[in-house]
């Protein structure tokens, strides 16, 4: 009889863990999350007239992302060909309908380019939508040893 008991308050506990477990509602896994992969539109872009050869240039990016908080920056997209820099700014839209309100916006996210020679170069911003933004920037020499 003692067993009995034993094996019942043993099982019990159990069983009703086993139950609550194959019934408990599942989290999604951030990393299974889908989404939409866009091109985004870039209002304007903020980095120095002039920098040394050997240095980086930073380039500072301001623009919309999206309407609510499913749209985040995703990555940069570019080369360097010639004297041509070109960049194009990819964001993503979560697939869900649970999401914050708030715009989304870039705030100064910063690209960083490297390893430019010499010479005046055209920074070229693909835009999903014409017209894209055009400007350049100035690569001058090592500074002269004192």
């Amino acid at each position: 009889m003692v067993m009995k008991k034993l094996l019942f308050l043993f099982l019990l506990p159990v069983s009703i863990s086993a139950v609550f477990m194959l019934n408990s509602c599942k989290l999604d896994n951030p990393s299974d999350m889908q989404y939409t992969e866009f091109v985004m539109q870039i209002d304007s872009i903020l980095y120095p007239d002039t920098v040394r050869v050997g240095n980086f240039l930073p380039i500072q990016f301001y623009g919309p992302i999206g309407p609510n908080g499913c749209y985040s920056f995703l990555r940069f997209s570019g080369s360097v060909n010639n004297r041509d820099i070109n960049i194009t700014a990819y964001g993503k839209k979560l697939d869900g309908d649970i999401c914050t309100q708030k715009p989304q916006y870039l705030n100064g996210v910063i690209l960083s380019v490297s390893q430019l020679e010499k010479g005046t170069y055209i920074i070229h911003v693909h835009e999903p939508n014409p017209p894209d933004l055009i400007d350049s920037v100035y690569v001058r020499g090592y500074a002269p040893l004192k």
